[in-house]
């Protein structure tokens, strides 16, 4: 009788610390959960909405600590291998990262949050070919998806394989052909191909585009300078200097 009463107010602080995280109260939310927790020590799901919580604080230790406890409890659960790995992502933490999204996929071998965070933290230890990999296995899931071609045609890059990544690229720009930052990639990967010319079409696309990109007038003037075409250069750099003023 006494556990029942525990339980059910249990989930009466659960509810409302996840009443308060709706309404972006995330400190007094983990108040809650901290209360509910302490009544009924077994619920998971205390444990995981606390960790929320405590990533919508950018408090990501705190959090790895949270879904930890969740994981005690159940470790069946892809969600929270899932949030675990991608807190420790954003500590930069890759090599923690990488092995709870792969128990992720070990429970749902599709989960696409897992595969696209696997793919980006094997990119940030220049582990380039598996994350092409990762990145290969969204697009046979979702043929076309944008993010997995851009972060695939990225890490093509950095494999200088410029003909794999091209492809990757203009075939974003199939489907919007307003992508600047597509654009800028297909200007880069033109350039290390020694076709300048094609490149600086591509990079007058991004200024088109977005007039205020950070890095494609540089680009544009490091790919006129390799035409000889240094006059056109320090033009160029003359009127970012006066736009700057």
């Amino acid at each position: 009788m006494v556990d029942t009463i525990s339980d059910k107010e249990a989930e009466r602080w659960k509810s409302e610390g996840i009443r308060y995280a709706t309404n972006q109260k995330f400190e007094e939310a983990i108040q809650y959960f901290e209360k509910a927790s302490a009544l009924n020590p077994v619920d998971e799901d205390i444990y995981f909405q606390k960790g929320l919580a405590y990533m919508n604080l950018i408090r990501y230790q705190e959090a790895v600590e949270a879904f930890e406890e969740a994981l005690k409890l159940n470790d069946k659960d892809p969600r929270y291998w899932l949030y675990m790995g991608i807190n420790y992502f954003f500590m930069g933490r890759y090599s923690k990262a990488i092995p709870c999204f792969n128990m992720v996929l070990e429970i749902d071998p599709t989960n696409l949050h897992a595969l696209s965070n696997k793919g980006s933290a094997l990119a940030e230890i220049n582990r380039h070919q598996e994350s092409v990999e990762c990145f290969d296995r969204i697009l046979e899931l979702i043929p076309g998806d944008v993010n997995a071609l851009f972060n695939k045609g990225i890490s093509l890059m950095k494999l200088n394989d410029y003909k794999s990544a091209i492809g990757c690229f203009k075939e974003i720009l199939k489907q919007d052909a307003q992508d600047s930052d597509a654009w800028f990639e297909l200007g880069n990967c033109l350039s290390k191909t020694d076709n300048c010319k094609e490149a600086i079409k591509c990079f007058d696309r991004v200024i088109r585009i977005e007039p205020n990109h950070a890095e494609v007038y540089d680009a544009k003037v490091e790919c006129l300078r390799s035409l000889g075409l240094n006059d056109e250069a320090d033009e160029l750099i003359a009127k970012r200097e006066m736009d700057d003023w």
